[in-house]
């Protein structure tokens, strides 16, 4: 999924510089996990 956030936002010219998901219990940062 976030492969196809950075591809459609590039032609906006937004760069994405992470993939957030927030949950109940918590939250997860890609960038942070090292999966981006």
């Amino acid at each position: 999924m976030t492969k196809m956030i950075v591809d459609t936002a590039k032609p906006l010219g937004i760069t994405v510089h992470d993939h957030i998901s927030i949950g109940k219990d918590g939250h997860a940062s890609l960038k942070g996990l090292r999966l981006t």
